[in-house]
């Protein structure tokens, strides 16, 4: 199976390098964009005919459009490599890294080829913290100046610029839906996604204006296709435990959990225990847990591989959400 790894990256060059060499194989290729707020020579990627850099790059904001502006040139690098149809694209963060074999992860993905990997709660959902304001809410687009920004944002508060607005005209009939940023979808539902923003002109550009549109507009879409009834959730774990706007760096307190084959555990929606495949927040600090989660991926590569993941949940005080 070829898969086509899809990576946003703006800081950490020499991790970066790391996880492309402990994913790389003759069957993946890597789509790196790099925010066009970091330099480019400051990361040195290896020469391969595997790995692709973005040269067309974007200034990227939290919160703002330009998230998934890179993420679509990613998307469409990928789709329309000439000669190069990969069946699964996998969207990745500079932070992340794989806490599963590279046989496994090929392994999961054949056992569930009609499967797309994408959280996702319709909007409203207060437990998941997707209320309607994200989409009402008109959010000026952020720029490199913030005198600029700063303008914008005057503007808005004197009624030059909307401060609400209803998504129902554009999304009509569309029921919203939202989760993370990061997803393993199927060459077809990503094209799927790509062709809809194409003739959805006026989707596209509500979602401009939207707070976190990288959590909804890709999300919103996949929802009410044919796509959504073979939908189940993320395959990145991330440390959401103390609720703040930016996940948990990983450390040694994550290391029983993610080096004993790490799954999210059942619930009411998904009775049975669903692997992750990969892990993130990595940070300098997190150098000891690499360093044990390299060894028994390293012991895994030795030895016969299973014809997919064990998914065995094993209790960790965090949320895997």
């Amino acid at each position: 199976m070829h898969l086509a790894y899809l990576i946003l990256a703006h800081d950490q060059p020499a991790h970066l390098r790391e996880m492309i060499a402990r994913l790389i194989t003759p069957d993946s290729q890597f789509y790196v964009h790099i925010d066009r707020k970091s330099r480019l020579e400051d990361f040195q990627l290896p020469v391969d005919p595997r790995i692709h850099v973005m040269q067309d790059r974007v200034r990227v904001f939290w919160g703002d459009y330009s998230q998934v502006e890179a993420i679509l040139r990613l998307m469409r690098a990928a789709l329309s490599n000439p000669g190069l149809t990969p069946a699964r694209l996998v969207l990745l963060s500079g932070a992340d890294y794989p806490v599963r074999s590279n046989a496994e992860i090929h392994a999961h993905f054949r056992a569930h080829d009609d499967q797309e990997f994408i959280d996702l709660v319709k909007m409203p959902s207060i437990e998941r913290s997707k209320p309607l304001s994200l989409l009402t809410t008109y959010q000026p687009r952020n720029t490199a100046l913030p005198l600029i920004n700063r303008l914008l944002q005057v503007a808005q508060r004197v009624g030059l610029l909307p401060q609400q607005r209803d998504y129902v005209p554009v999304l009509g009939g569309l029921q919203p839906y939202a989760g993370s940023t990061w997803w393993a979808l199927s060459r077809g539902a990503a094209a799927h996604v790509i062709d809809f923003l194409d003739s959805h002109p006026d989707y596209a550009e509500f979602f401009r204006h939207t707070v976190c549109p990288d959590e909804s507009c890709i999300h919103t879409i996949l929802g009410n296709s044919s796509y959504a009834t073979g939908i189940r959730p993320c395959l990145t774990y991330t440390d959401w435990s103390t609720h703040r706007h930016r996940p948990e760096p990983l450390t040694l307190a994550h290391a029983e959990f993610l080096t004993h084959a790490p799954a999210r555990m059942p619930n009411n929606a998904y009775p049975d225990a669903l692997a992750f495949l990969f892990a993130r927040k990595f940070v300098p600090e997190s150098r000891e847990l690499l360093r044990l989660l390299n060894a028994v991926l390293d012991g895994e590569s030795a030895t016969p591989q299973r014809s997919a993941p064990q998914h065995v949940a094993v209790p960790v005080p965090v949320m895997q959400d």
